[in-house]
């Protein structure tokens, strides 16, 4: 594959493309939000910037990534298809049968979705059986990992070619048995997510002290040495003992009260300006930074 077609452009959409036309891929983004659409320019130099490419480097990268006006035209000889629209169900379907109507029987089609089955994501299509679930890290052009992952019907073929043509791209591939939702990453980390409001909840701590706990302890050692690796490392005899003694304590709710307080006072998080934490002007870049240059100190050989 070399050309891709991207529906989507925004957050992941255009970080995505960044990877691909980093690899050497050529990649035409659609969004139906003309702003989004307006701005991919822009982000995407943006994003080349924040991978200290050099100017001479970052124009030929970013000249492999072009906008489409409509959806016909994205799809145009492209190689493969990759849907990075909102993470609704039904915004998803939608798109898939409009890009089946346009688009030959067996072209592979992949769904960044992070949270959504994607059995369910493919349920209305004609041709289920080309439906990948390949779901990139943000930032994608910096995190290694993606995580690749089967429909109920998906012809593993997709799966075994979407792993290969990832892996030459470098990145950090690994291939689920099933479809669940979240992939793996994302059922592991808002387990965390859950656990530390429930904290908020039961006024253990505040916002600050978790991150910090996270920052300073938990978040140094899983950069090096994994969950299931720690267990076999301490002992599985002490693993139990732990669990057993704190998973009575453990949360698990289906409703967060440490958010909808916030929220319900207009407090969304850094969009609003506020949410667990204040966001003054400057922050989020200030973040967004902070957390590249993190992910890339942390890129070292296992």
């Amino acid at each position: 594959m070399t050309r891709f077609g991207i529906v989507g452009g925004g957050l992941m959409g255009h970080g995505i493309a960044v990877a691909l036309a980093v690899a050497g891929h050529h990649v035409v983004v659609y969004d139906a939000d003309c702003a989004t659409l307006a701005s991919l320019d822009e982000r995407v130099v943006r994003a080349l910037g924040r991978c200290e490419m050099p100017p001479d480097d970052a124009g030929p990268v970013a000249a492999r990534i072009t906008a489409a006006r409509t959806l016909s035209d994205m799809v145009v000889g492209v190689d493969a298809v990759l849907e990075a629209v909102p993470e609704r169900l039904d915004v998803k379907q939608r798109v898939l049968e409009a890009l089946e109507a346009i688009i030959p029987a067996m072209l592979p089609v992949w769904s960044n979705t992070s949270v959504l089955s994607l059995t369910e994501v493919a349920k209305g299509m004609r041709h289920p059986q080309r439906l990948v679930g390949v779901h990139w890290w943000n930032p994608p052009y910096v995190i290694p990992l993606v995580e690749v992952a089967p429909g109920a019907e998906t012809d593993r073929r997709f799966v075994r070619e979407a792993c290969e043509l990832l892996n030459g791209m470098g990145k950090t591939t690994v291939r689920l048995h099933r479809d669940v939702p979240g992939f793996i990453g994302n059922r592991l980390q808002f387990a965390l997510v859950r656990e530390a409001l429930h904290l908020l909840e039961q006024e253990v701590c505040d916002p600050v002290t978790i991150d910090t706990v996270m920052r300073a302890s938990l978040g140094l050692r899983w950069s090096a040495v994994g969950p299931m690796e720690n267990a076999d490392f301490i002992g599985l005899d002490l693993t139990r003992s732990i669990l057993e003694s704190l998973a009575p304590h453990l949360s698990s709710a289906v409703t967060f009260p440490a958010l909808e307080k916030p929220l319900d006072a207009g407090h969304r998080g850094r969009a609003s300006g506020g949410g667990l934490l204040t966001w003054p002007p400057g922050r989020g870049e200030e973040v967004a930074r902070r957390l590249e240059n993190g992910i890339r100190r942390n890129l070292v050989e296992p």
